[in-house]
């Protein structure tokens, strides 16, 4: 299974597991640097089983068996110590988050096996004081600190999808700007692949745009949510293994319609079926994509965001509520500081002090430390401590205290907009990446052809051109594929690509090379260039293969990708204007970059672009759209600069 645990698969899982309550650990096994084994007999059934945790990825039930390490490991032993014949008192969900509270009974109380399945995962041993015993990694957030002896806090509540009211749904469908998939798999909670099945479901466009779901769409896509949500709240499971050619590749809790190409096995238990996909894997180094790292450290940026504005609303209710019991209890205050005026221009005043001090309204008064804290009652008697400022009045201390709740509410307005300016970068980097990703996975199912692994273009008359995309492309496309017959070219300034233009098609079919080929080939070279940043216009131009020589002259030093040209070249002047689009070849989709008259020859949906302001990875963005093709794929075929859009054929571009 390559997905991870979601948090429908947790609330599952818990589900099934509340058998094995009452159940007592026989022993605990560490069998990798992230992989644990919890020995059990069964309560009910009296008979042996393993719950079986691989960290950040997946907990099943199983009666495998699995090769124990000879010598125990700190961890494994750490917890042996505290939880060993412990008896599960509890298995619960935290939250609905992708974390499982694993509770264990012993006699000085309850401890806690708390296992996270977001972000690296975690396994954590916590005391029956709320304390870190041991973390299988320690980590630190700006909002929670895993280490030992550190009290043990969750990270911020998720949606739950579980209570989503008709209005909650509503709410955060306007407040998205994603499309209708992303927006129930992030802000809704769904993850990908439910959101995916409710889109299937209710027979709407995945990509469909929040902004063009009428009335009628929406209360479609909630009441298709809710009727799928109530066999989850109903505990309705009929759980399968997902097959494809006999192999197991995933498990549901029942079958999903978007799952409908593949197999599927029913199965007896979820939480027992995933021992489908135990089997250990090789420990390796994860290494964290820089898109990731950005997005974890704007979600620790929002979780900062977002506590802070819970201590800014206490702060204003503080201040508010100091406003009003100052008022409340006024003649009792107003008498207090006119005692205290009046002991204040006395010489001799520390007996006095001590019987203000004494007093049951007084909390502490130091006249030194300029500190007065008084305790006032509201109207039901509960008792508050407010700081007074004893040279003010009465009035100008609860004037303070409004001003003060005033001037909090102004930061909280701020701090707000920033919490929702935080969500729309991450919800934006997330469709990004979720963009790439899907790219990606688009790109390794295409046909690659020989020739992408350079710069390429096919001209007007059929010969495939191929250039280097660095000094050691260069040298390598004119090593192996200039040969008799063939033609190089190469624009007049250092800093651009070697370009061979074969006497053949994309087939190996001779196809004689044309002076529109060679013209063609020539603009090709200059407008791929570092011309392309500095000029309107350069010059190109073609030789035969026997002219090229990587022999320089003698005493003479040849860089890398650099060749000598011998005898006459033959040149053009070429205008520097390109054009990126969408072509087949062989019945597979390609993005073409090129000659103008080449590229509109073979693509009725293509862009004309010259040097210009609109930043490159701008215009690769839009046109992935466009063309329904990875940012990646198109950046690889603009020219080495900034662009200006002169012309477009078979879209708009937004």
């Amino acid at each position: 299974m390559e997905r991870k645990l979601s948090t429908f698969d947790i609330y599952v899982i818990v589900s099934e597991m509340q058998d094995l309550v009452g159940s007592y650990i026989d022993n605990i096994y560490q069998l990798t640097r992230d992989e644990l084994l919890i020995r059990v007999t069964h309560n009910k059934t009296k008979q042996k089983e393993s719950i079986f945790i691989r960290n950040g990825d997946l907990i099943c039930l199983t009666k495998k068996q699995f090769e124990a390490p000879l010598k125990p490991t700190n961890f494994a032993m750490t917890l042996r110590k505290y939880i060993l014949n412990g008896k599960i008192t509890g298995v619960t969900q935290q939250e609905f988050d992708r974390i499982i509270n694993l509770k264990i009974g012993k006699k000085e109380g309850d401890y806690t096996l708390v296992i996270e399945f977001f972000s690296e995962g975690n396994i954590i041993l916590v005391n029956p004081d709320g304390k870190i015993i041991t973390p299988l990694i320690s980590q630190t957030w700006a909002h929670r600190t895993i280490k030992t002896h550190e009290i043990y806090n969750t990270p911020p509540a998720q949606i739950n999808p579980l209570n989503l009211t008709f209005e909650n749904f509503l709410d955060l469908l306007k407040k998205s700007k994603a499309d209708l998939v992303r927006t129930l798999a992030v802000p809704i909670n769904l993850g990908g692949p439910i959101a995916e099945e409710i889109c299937i479901r209710a027979g709407i466009d995945k990509n469909a745009s929040i902004k063009d779901l009428d009335e009628k769409k929406i209360e479609k896509i909630f009441s298709t949510l809710s009727g799928f949500l109530k066999i989850f709240k109903n505990k309705e499971f009929q759980p399968v293994l997902v097959k494809h050619d006999g192999k197991p590749i995933d498990i549901l809790p029942f079958e999903f319609k978007s799952y409908e190409k593949q197999d599927f096995e029913k199965i007896d238990s979820f939480a027992r079926g995933l021992q489908e996909f135990t089997g250990i894997k090789k420990i390796k180094k994860q290494e964290t994509s820089e898109v990731n790292k950005k997005i974890e450290k704007l979600k620790r940026q929002l979780t900062q965001q977002q506590e802070f504005v819970v201590e800014l609303k206490k702060d204003i209710n503080q201040k508010k509520l100091e406003g009003d019991l100052i008022y409340l209890n006024f003649q009792l205050c107003e008498s207090l500081l006119n005692e205290i005026t009046a002991i204040l221009q006395h010489k001799e005043k520390d007996d006095e002090i001590q019987k203000i001090n004494e007093k049951e309204i007084i909390k502490e008064f130091d006249p030194q430390e300029n500190r007065l804290v008084v305790l006032l009652k509201d109207t039901n008697g509960k008792v508050s401590e407010v700081e007074l400022d004893f040279r003010k009045s009465v009035t100008e201390n609860a004037t303070n205290a409004y001003d003060d709740s005033k001037k909090l509410k102004n930061k909280l307005v701020g701090a707000q907009e920033a919490i929702e300016k935080t969500k729309d970068i991450i919800e934006s980097v997330e469709k990004e990446d979720i963009e790439e990703g899907e790219g990606k996975e688009k790109s390794a199912e295409a046909k690659t052809f020989w020739f992408e692994r350079f710069r390429w273009f096919i001209s007007s008359d059929g010969n495939i051109i191929v250039a280097g995309k660095d000094a050691k492309n260069n040298e390598q496309v004119v090593k192996k594929y200039l040969g008799e017959g063939d033609r190089y070219a190469h624009a007049d300034i250092h800093g651009a690509p070697s370009c061979v233009i074969k006497n053949k098609d994309i087939d190996g079919k001779d196809t004689p090379i044309s002076e529109k080929t060679l013209n063609e080939t020539c603009q090709f070279a200059a407008g791929y260039s570092k011309a392309w940043k500095q000029f309107a216009e350069a010059q190109a131009y073609w030789v035969l293969p026997e002219q090229v020589s990587r022999t320089p002259q003698s005493g003479e030093f040849l860089p890398k990708g650099a060749f000598v040209i011998r005898g006459k070249r033959n040149y053009y002047k070429c205008k520097l204007e390109l054009a990126v689009g969408q072509i087949m070849i062989d019945d597979t989709k390609k993005v073409m970059g090129g000659p103008v008259d080449a590229v509109k020859k073979r693509s009725d949906k293509y862009v004309v672009i010259v040097p210009g302001d609109t930043k490159r990875n701008a215009l690769a963005h839009k046109l992935s759209k466009v063309f329904d093709m990875p940012t990646d794929q198109i950046e690889k075929v603009l020219p080495p600069g900034d662009v200006t859009v002169i012309e477009k054929s078979g879209f708009e571009l937004k």
